[in-house]
């Protein structure tokens, strides 16, 4: 299958990945369900695709579900555009960046939330050796992100402004949450935003210095899983069966942090005992647009487009 790099994917637009992936070809069946295609990447906020699958959840909602891991966001990105998968789950802000270029991402379940009265699901990390303690001490630092053009870098840049620093002198590099301990370590960079079940595991070389995610608003959506338009439209029953799985997972595994954890730690292949079970990523209910518009308004201010309202990204079902 044609695949298409990030740069290309976000400034080419609709006929670029139109092309590169000869259409949009009906979901196979297997074992008398229809199969949807997941992707996720190794982190606890596409988690929900992992407890999904271990609990039956998929199956209950009428779906079998072929759910893949992507190292990267920018590569599940892709692989949604050119139809390697059918859901994915990324940060709210590659989904705006996304709009602005005209690939019609669209919002379908909800992801992992942020609330100022609980704790955040990922703390931005200074590493020990770094001398960082505040946010004007992170002028020209490099700074590690699963992501670039993601939360991971706008949420650390609209941080570091807030708090009297300059995100004009950071340097980003993208780098998987696995990753970012060692990296740490050999003083290959010197911060990042990081969530569980590397957490812990960073905060052996590396200090907490502070929540990005307070800069953006008291409530929001982070990350949430999504689908391309044209695919939605034309298998609205599947996105319906897809979004029940999603919400009756939500439910157990706020009820099941334990189990959460054991299913990431085996799945991850990190120690269940170094996983933080306070830091777990909590699940809204449902997307709706005061939850969504606070991450657009702030990658409008660093990507450089207009901000548009949230309502034109997230799917409505049909009546």
């Amino acid at each position: 299958m044609a695949r298409l790099s990030r740069r290309a994917l976000l400034a080419g637009g609709v006929a670029s990945y139109a092309a590169a992936a000869g259409g949009f070809a009906p979901p196979a069946r297997a074992q008398g369900l229809p199969t949807i295609h997941v992707g996720y990447q190794p982190n606890q906020f596409g988690a929900q695709a992992l407890y999904a699958q271990d609990q039956g959840f998929f199956t209950k909602a009428g779906v079998d579900a072929d759910v893949q891991q992507f190292a990267l966001g920018s590569a599940l990105a892709t692989g949604v555009a050119v139809n390697q998968v059918n859901f994915g789950n990324v940060s709210v802000v590659t989904i705006a960046l996304a709009h602005s270029k005209n690939i019609p991402f669209v919002l379908v379940a909800p992801g992992a939330d942020f609330h100022s009265n609980r704790k955040a699901p990922s703390l931005l990390m200074a590493g020990n050796q770094s001398g960082i303690n505040s946010a004007k001490d992170m002028n020209g630092k490099t700074v590690a992100a699963p992501g670039l053009a993601s939360m991971g870098e706008y949420g650390v840049r609209n941080w570091v402004d807030v708090n009297g620093g300059d995100s004009t002198t950071l340097k980003f590099v993208e780098m998987p949450f696995s990753q970012m301990a060692p990296a740490f370590a050999a003083g290959r960079i010197d911060a990042a935003s990081v969530g569980e079940p590397y957490l812990s595991d960073v905060k052996k070389v590396a200090h907490p210095l502070g929540e990005t995610e307070t800069s953006v608003a008291s409530h929001f959506i982070v990350s949430a899983w999504f689908a391309m338009a044209p695919w939605v439209t034309q298998h609205a029953d599947l996105v319906a069966r897809f979004g029940a799985a999603i919400r009756d997972t939500d439910v157990w595994a706020a009820k099941n942090p334990n189990a959460c954890v054991d299913i990431m730690a085996q799945t991850f292949h990190v120690d269940p005992a170094s996983i933080d079970r306070h830091e777990m990523a909590t699940f809204p209910p449902a997307i709706t647009p005061a939850l969504i518009q606070p991450t657009i308004n702030v990658v409008a201010r660093y990507a450089k487009f207009p901000a548009f309202p949230a309502e034109e990204i997230i799917y409505t079902p049909p009546r």
